[in-house]
């Protein structure tokens, strides 16, 4: 009997998921099916974050329930947000019919802390360990809350050993993902400590110990717990790349009260400066919402001017999702779709002249780099990642190299050339 898993959404989803085909794996004696067709049994594990997430979860089931319909695939096992959500589509409990068995992630795996070992699918050098569960904000957009619960942090034996894990089977870059890292271990521990002994700080530290973990990324930080601790150990710890991923979603103080948010825009302001200050290299990283109900033209035109001064390297944009879960969803003064478009074409524009500039500053700089693998749709290109990239989600360098080079070993680029978003580089 084979099985095939398929994760949906986030980095977060992804570590769910290969703990979960593990245990799945090995309790019931399933191999590792090739593909979709040799499957006779496929596990979803789904994402109903906003609109599009939802629309994706749908359309994969509606997918594999068309390969049962012909026989391809004898059963289909759902589980994750999309289950968890108490709201769901009537399109969605009409595919309940033709799916086999549909479990709420947390029922499924109440023990998921305990459960170190993973199954690992590909980029086995570059992995995303999950600290914490849940969130406590209850930003008004979001419904996170009400998917996953309160915030939960991971039990730091549980953790170390799974980095442990990782590093023993070739991880050398780790992500730090989940939805509120810097709050890690404010749950069971005193929430004013602070320094060194900070429980996100001393966590990173010990991970940092592990033989063979290289680099350490931090995703997902809430700008309003990035203090002096959390600055330190960026500049001080070789290991901690300086790279921060800081989700601010608006530069409207209205917008932000209107959001929930905990931060105004001289705050957001003040600890890019700070970090800027102490961390002259860093990347900084940002995802914004347009499109907020009640967001006016001038609420606009002040995140649009925000977006210029400040110069964030790295910015994505989300058109606001109206979510029935999420406070917001019944706020006055949604906004047309249109608008909604318009005012994030604007943003990226924006944002595309701005790391265009700092791209060509990248120009005759040299970069320890991390390969990623060899570019199958250009002879000789390998695709490569300094520090201020991400995996999945930032831009390529792309170098060239008629000897073979393996996935995974670290090289200096010089960088030579910007291609608008992307960069060509030379080995070194």
């Amino acid at each position: 009997m084979k099985a095939l898993f398929v994760s949906l959404g986030c980095d977060k989803n992804t570590v769910d998921s290969e703990k979960i085909f593990k245990r799945f794996l090995a309790k019931y004696n399933y191999d590792v099916a090739v593909n979709d067709r040799d499957a006779d049994i496929v596990i979803i594990n789904t994402c109903s974050f906003i609109h599009d997430a939802k629309k994706e979860s749908l359309d994969y089931i509606r997918h594999y329930v068309g390969l049962k319909k012909k026989g391809f695939v004898k059963k289909i096992l759902v589980l994750g947000c999309l289950v968890a959500e108490n709201n769901i589509t009537h399109e969605y409990d009409e595919l309940l019919n033709e799916v086999d068995i549909s479990l709420n992630l947390d029922k499924y795996l109440s023990d998921l802390d305990k459960l170190t070992s993973r199954t690992r699918d590909v980029l086995s050098f570059s992995s995303s360990i999950k600290i914490c569960d849940g969130c406590d904000k209850y930003c008004s957009y979001c419904i996170i809350p009400y998917l996953k619960g309160h915030f939960k942090s991971g039990k730091k034996e549980s953790i170390l050993q799974e980095v442990k894990e990782l590093a023993e089977s070739g991880t050398k870059e780790l992500s730090i993902v989940g939805q509120d890292i810097l709050h890690y271990g404010f749950d069971f521990e005193n929430k004013n400590i602070i320094g060194a002994d900070k429980p996100i700080v001393s966590l990173i530290n010990e991970i940092s110990k592990i033989e063979g973990i290289e680099w350490i990324r931090l995703l997902y930080c809430y700008p309003e717990e990035i203090d002096d601790s959390i600055i330190s150990l960026i500049k001080n710890n070789k290991k901690v790349l300086p790279y921060i991923d800081m989700p601010i979603q608006h530069a409207s103080d209205k917008v932000l009260k209107l959001m929930n948010r905990k931060t105004t825009k001289e705050s957001i302001k003040s600890i890019v400066y700070k970090l800027r200050e102490a961390v002259p290299n860093i990347c900084i990283r940002t995802t914004l919402i347009v499109g907020f109900p009640g967001e006016t033209d001038d609420d606009f035109k002040e995140l649009l001017d925000f977006v210029k001064e400040m110069e964030f390297d790295k910015l994505g944009v989300f058109i606001y999702s109206r979510e029935k879960l999420s406070k917001s969803y019944n706020f006055e003064g949604h906004i047309n779709e249109s608008i909604k478009e318009k005012r994030k074409k604007i943003i990226l524009d924006a944002q595309k002249e701005i790391t265009i500039k700092k791209n060509k500053e990248k120009i005759g700089y040299v970069y320890n780099s991390i390969v990623e693998g060899r570019d199958i749709s250009k002879k000789d290109t390998y695709i490569v990642r300094p520090y201020f990239n991400a995996r999945d989600i930032d831009d390529k360098v792309y170098v060239k190299s008629k000897d073979l080079i393996i996935s995974g070993t670290f090289v200096n680029v010089e960088i030579k050339k910007a291609l608008g978003y992307d960069l060509v580089g030379e080995l070194v």
